[in-house]
This record gives structure tokens, C-alpha cells and sequence, in this order.
């Protein structure tokens, strides 16, 4: 049977494992490939012919995409990549992700955020309290014993209002985004610029003083890695100068996407980011007002706003922009698009555009705003569509108004 005595070995599966052993030499584990998606090493391009039936980055007709299909840079071409691989800029939905397991590390991006535990002496207290015949002083059960102090909370928008924009002037710009104009420079101090690796890919509005309002596809293939690189910017105008306007910049700290996101049929399709210090309010940087109940606003002029392009397949500008469109009933969007819709249009989505006039690629995750006695209102997030202007598919963005438990209890 051979002399035996304690050692350290290597398990079948790779372990190395202290016991018993016999005395002859351990050989070495079997070498393995690097895990080139924990590095965050993509693999390489293979340039390939985008589908002829989608049009543009954000939109298209997304039923008919194959699982492995996903956006390069443009939209001009496309990589073949294995599910889970983040691209340069987030893809708009392929296939539904596995929700059953996350994807990113707990500290990074959650389905849930939780708040840190309060240290807490952990002692089994008696189900009544051991009092002498004649106490000298009040007893309180069970005792209180001193917590780490909590994080302050969110901070309220400047003299306790939301949703004040800057007041526009008379005159307007002629630079058009699919029917809009260039907004004024800080004209809408809530909206947010958000950067992969210094390039921007989609916008967000701000909601507090460290949250993020945007749109989970923007978010939805990031890895830690890819976090790690994002950047958001806020009172911005010009995005491609960076002495016009006096804006900040955070890093994102965390990234919460809801559950039930549905990368094919966009279900669900909202996210919070947390930035990772807080931002203090100024006449150029405040937070948008959110819904307080279950209005549809059927039938209301809205604002849509950010830096996507300025016709389908088009150039992204410089400068923010803006256009103001009519937001449709349900019953008229599932109409219009009928079987379109990779899973039909639902309650927790809205409608809204008219013929050239809509939102497109590279505003996803911004904010489509009503004025509610002069103050804005954000009621949407921009999502989908086909096409950017087409009269009979409305732009479909993201009910604020379902989400609103989601979003107070994921921006604490």
C-alpha cells in the first residue's frame, strides 16, 4: 500500500487540497486558457454585412435579430460574439439575457440594491427583562446599543422644487434632430451624458443628488469592467467642448437594471445608476420632478431630449437637442405597430412621435418630459421604435408611472 503521511495535493477539479497523500511527487494542474471575459478581453472583429432590415443603432426591427448578433461601432458593421460579450457601446436588445443568475457582482450591478448593515452587537436577549425587587432605575428592553451612522439622505432639489428649466429665449437654432432644434446652453439642468471609455452612447436624467434615471439596455451587456469605464457628465451642452459650459463629471459606483428586462421584447427596459459621489444642486444642475400617480397623459405635449442623431442613420451633434411631439393612447400605438412589436405594446410602455419628429440613436435612456404648471415632469424613457420619424410607428419609451415603487426603492 505504500507510506502515506499529510501533504499537499491537487484535487481532480484543480483544488489544491491538504491531507493525505502518498509520498511521491504531486504533479502540476493542467494549464488553462485564460477566461478572457473575466479579463474583459473581447474577441476579435469579424467584420460581417449588417442585417438589411435594421436601419440604425437604436432602432429596427428587433424580432428578426439572430442571439449573436451585436452592434459595432456605428452601427456600419457588426461582430459575431458569444452572449454576455459587452461591445464598445451597448447594443440595443438581440435576445433576452439569463435572468437567473447575475451577471455582474453584487457591489457592482444588482437586480436589488440593499443598504450596508448596521453594526449591531449580536447578543440572544431573554424574553423579559431581570429586574431586582426594587429598581433604582427605568429599564429599557432590550437596551439600544450604538449603530454605524446611516448614509445621509438623498438631498432635495434647491428651495425643496424639481423640474425648473432654464428659461429659453426668443430665438432658436435651425439644427435639426429628426424635427427638433439645439436646446439652450443648460436649458435642461437635469439631463445626463453618459460615457463608455470617453465616448458618449446614451443619456440619463437626474432624479437626485446621486441617482441616474436611464434605460436598461444601455447597461444591459456591461460587465465589472465595463462600469468601471462609464462616466457621467452633467450641465453639459456641447459634449465635444469641454470649456463651454461649467459641468461636472462622476463615476458610476453601481448599476441596477430592473429583473424583468427583456432584451428582445424590451420589457421592462428602465435602470438606475449611482453615481459615485453626489453632485450639489446649482441653477445648471438640478433634478427632473417624477410622477406621483397613475396618469396616462394621453393626448399631452411632451419633450424629448438629448444628443441621438439628427436623422435615422445620421450624424450624432455636438449639441443637445431637443423636440416637442404628442404622446399617444395605447390602444392607438398597438395599432399602429400590431405584430411590429417583437412582444406588442403594453401597459408600461408609451408612445409618443409624430412624422418627423421623434427621438433616435444615441438618446436612449433620456428623458421624455411634460410641463405640469411650470415645472417638468419626466413620464418616459426613451426605449425603442422603428425607424426615427415614421408616422406610423410612434417612438416607445419606458412608463414612468409603472415603475414608481421600483425607483424609490432602488435610489435610497
Amino acid at each position: 500500500m505504500g507510506h502515506y503521511d499529510t501533504c499537499s495535493y491537487i484535487s481532480g477539479d484543480n483544488m489544491e487540497v491538504f491531507g493525505v497523500c502518498c509520498t511521491e511527487p504531486v504533479g502540476t494542474p493542467p494549464q488553462q486558457e485564460p477566461d478572457v471575459q473575466r479579463l474583459g478581453i473581447l474577441p476579435p472583429a469579424i467584420p460581417m454585412q449588417l442585417p438589411p432590415q435594421l436601419s440604425s443603432l437604436h432602432r429596427g426591427i428587433l424580432s428578426a435579430l439572430s442571439p449573436e448578433w451585436a452592434f459595432g461601432a456605428g452601427g456600419l458593421n457588426v461582430r459575431q460574439i458569444p452572449p454576455g460579450w459587452p461591445p464598445a457601446i451597448p447594443p440595443l436588445p438581440t435576445h433576452p439575457p439569463d435572468h437567473t443568475a447575475p451577471t455582474h457582482p453584487p457591489s457592482i450591478i444588482a437586480g436589488v440594491t440593499t443598504k450596508p448593515p448596521t453594526s449591531v452587537m449580536a447578543t440572544t436577549w431573554p424574553t423579559k427583562p431581570q429586574m431586582t425587587t426594587k429598581p433604582t432605575t427605568k429599564q429599557t428592553w432590550p437596551p439600544m446599543y450604538p449603530t454605524q451612522p446611516s448614509r445621509p439622505p438623498t438631498q432635495p432639489a434647491v428651495d425643496g422644487s424639481c423640474g425648473n428649466k432654464n428659461i429659453r429665449s426668443i430665438e432658436t437654432d435651425d439644427e435639426r434632430i429628426v424635427g427638433g432644434q439645439n436646446a439652450e446652453v443648460n436649458e435642461w439642468p437635469w439631463i445626463v451624458a453618459l460615457f463608455n471609455g470617453g465616448r458618449q452612447f446614451c443619456g440619463g436624467s437626474l432624479i437626485d443628488d446621486r441617482h441616474v434615471l436611464s434605460a436598461a439596455h444601455c447597461v444591459a451587456h456591461m460587465t465589472s469592467w465595463d462600469v468601471a469605464r462609464l462616466t457621467a457628465r452633467l450641465g453639459d451642452h456641447n459634449i465635444r467642448i469641454n470649456t463651454e459650459t461649467q459641468h461636472i463629471e462622476r463615476k458610476i459606483k453601481r448599476v441596477v437594471r430592473h429583473r424583468g428586462f427583456d432584451m428582445r421584447t424590451l420589457y421592462n427596459d428602465i435602470a438606475i445608476l449611482t453615481l459615485d459621489q453626489p453632485v450639489s444642486f446649482t441653477k445648471n444642475i438640478r433634478p427632473v420632478c417624477l410622477p406621483s400617480g397613475g396618469r396616462m397623459y394621453t393626448g399631452q405635449t411632451a419633450t424629448v431630449i438629448g444628443w441621438g442623431s439628427l436623422r435615422e442613420s445620421g450624424p450624432q451633434p455636438a449639441t443637445l437637442q431637443e423636440v416637442t411631439i404628442p404622446i399617444w393612447s395605447n390602444s392607438d400605438c398597438r395599432l399602429k405597430y400590431g405584430g411590429a412589436a417583437p412582444g406588442g405594446i403594453v401597459d408600461h410602455m408609451l408612445c409618443a412621435g409624430r412624422a418627423n419628429m421623434d427621438s433616435c440613436s444615441g438618446d436612449s435612456g433620456g428623458p421624455l418630459m411634460v410641463n405640469e404648471g411650470g415645472r417638468w415632469t419626466q413620464v418616459g424613457v426613451v426605449s425603442w421604435g422603428i425607424g426615427c420619424g415614421k408616422g406610423q410607428y410612434p417612438g416607445v419609451y419606458t412608463r414612468i408611472t409603472a415603475f414608481l415603487p421600483w425607483i424609490q426603492k432602488n435610489s435610497k
